[in-house]
C-alpha cells in the first residue's frame, strides 16, 4: 500500500491527532467528533493549562511533548495547529512517520524551513493539506469558480484586496504576535486566493511596512503592511493587511476582494454578512457565514477537514497542497526582503 493511502480495514474512522489545542486546535478537534470518519486519538500542546482543559474537554491522551506523541500513539492524520513559527519541527517528525498532514497557513516562516518540508512530504510521498481555508468559504468558493473561469472573467487585470484585523489580535487574542507579522497572518490568506484566481508565475514583488505603534506597546511587529505584486502575463494585484485597526470596529476582520477581469468584475465585501445589529453602546456586523446549524459546524475550517479525511479515506490528491503553500511561502520570502531592502524584487 503506498504512503499515505489508508488501508481501513473493519474500521472505518481515521485516527487523527492535533498539536496546538489554542483557539484553532480546539476548533479542528470539536470537528472531528462531528466526523462519520474519523476521531481524535491524542492531542498534544506546551501549556500545561491549556493541555489539561482539551483532555477533558474532548476525552483524548495529552501531551506536553509532541514528539513523544507522534512517537507513540498511530495516527492517520495529524493536524498542526500551532503558531506561525512553530509548524516545521512536528510537520517534519510527522512525514518520518508517513502520518498525513494538515497544516495551518503560511506553510512556514521561513523559505528554508518550507523546502525542508516540501521535501519531506515528496519523500515520504503523505497527502499534505496547506490550511488556506478561504478555499471552503462560501462566498469565496463561488468567486474562484466565476473568476478562473476565461468564458465568463477573460483575462484577469488586476487584483485588490484588503484584509485587517483590530489591534485586539496582536495585543489580547496572540501571545506569539512578535514573532509573526500582518503578512503571515493576513496577507497568506489574500494571495493565496489571488495567485490561485490568477494561474500565473508572480514576476516580482514590493512591499513597504509601518513599524511604530504595535513596538511602541511592546509587540515588535509590524503594524501594516502593502505589497504590490506583478504577476508574469503583466497582471498586478496589491495587498493591504494591517493589525491596527481600532478595537471599535465592528468586526475583528476587515476583508475585502476586488478581482478586474476583462469581461467581468467582482466584489466581496465580507464584513457585509446581512445581518447588523445595533445596541446602546456600539453597531456590529454579526458573522454570519460559518454558523453552527442543528449542533453542526459549518465555517470554513471544518468543512476544509471533512474535506481532507474524505481526501485521505479515498486516496484523492489534495486541493490546497504543499504546492501552493510553497507558491506562498516565496511570496511571503520576497516581501520580508523587499521590506528590509527597501528595493523590488524579481522572482526566479
Amino acid at each position: 500500500m503506498r504512503p499515505g493511502c489508508i488501508d481501513m480495514g473493519n474500521n472505518n474512522d481515521l485516527r487523527i491527532g492535533i498539536v496546538g489545542m489554542g483557539i484553532r486546535g480546539k476548533l479542528f478537534a470539536a470537528t472531528i467528533e462531528q466526523s462519520e470518519h474519523a476521531r481524535l486519538v491524542a492531542v498534544s500542546e506546551s501549556s500545561q493549562a491549556t493541555l489539561d482543559a482539551a483532555t477533558k474537554r474532548f476525552g483524548a491522551p495529552g501531551y506536553a511533548d509532541f514528539t513523544e506523541m507522534i512517537d507513540t500513539v498511530p495516527m492517520d492524520i495529524i493536524i498542526i495547529a500551532t503558531p506561525d513559527f512553530a509548524h516545521k519541527a512536528p510537520f517534519m517528525a510527522a512525514a518520518a512517520k508517513g502520518i498525513n498532514i494538515m497544516v495551518e497557513k503560511p506553510f512556514a516562516t521561513t523559505l528554508a524551513d518550507a523546502e525542508e518540508m516540501y521535501a519531506a512530504v515528496k519523500n515520504s510521498k503523505i497527502k499534505c493539506r496547506v490550511a488556506f481555508e478561504n478555499r471552503w468559504n462560501g462566498v469565496f468558493v463561488n468567486l474562484l469558480e466565476q473568476a478562473r473561469d476565461p468564458g465568463q472573467t477573460g483575462e484577469v487585470l488586476a487584483i485588490n484586496a484588503t484584509l485587517n484585523d483590530t489591534i485586539y489580535v496582536p495585543t489580547k487574542m496572540l501571545s506569539w504576535a512578535d514573532r509573526s507579522n500582518p503578512a503571515f497572518f493576513l496577507l497568506a490568506h489574500a494571495a493565496d486566493l489571488a495567485c490561485h484566481i490568477k494561474g500565473k508565475p508572480i514576476k516580482s514583488v514590493y512591499a513597504t511596512g509601518v513599524k511604530k505603534l504595535l513596538a511602541s506597546m511592546g509587540v515588535d511587529t509590524y503594524d501594516s503592511i502593502m505589497t504590490h505584486i506583478v504577476f508574469e502575463d503583466g497582471a498586478h494585484a496589491s495587498f493591504e493587511n494591517s493589525w491596527v485597526a481600532p478595537a471599535s470596529m465592528p468586526m475583528v476582520v476587515q476583508f475585502e476582494f476586488r478581482v478586474l477581469g476583462e469581461k467581468r468584475a467582482y466584489m466581496v465585501n465580507f464584513n457585509d454578512q446581512m445581518l447588523k445589529t445595533a445596541g446602546a453602546e456600539r453597531y456590529d456586523l454579526a458573522f454570519t457565514g460559518g454558523q453552527t446549524v442543528d449542533g453542526r459546524l459549518l465555517a470554513a475550517p471544518c468543512l476544509m477537514l471533512h474535506s481532507f479525511i474524505d481526501d485521505v479515506r479515498n486516496d484523492r490528491a489534495i486541493y490546497s497542497n504543499e504546492e501552493d503553500g510553497m507558491i506562498n511561502m516565496r511570496l511571503l520570502d520576497a516581501v520580508g526582503r523587499s521590506l528590509e531592502s527597501g528595493e523590488v524584487i524579481r522572482m526566479p
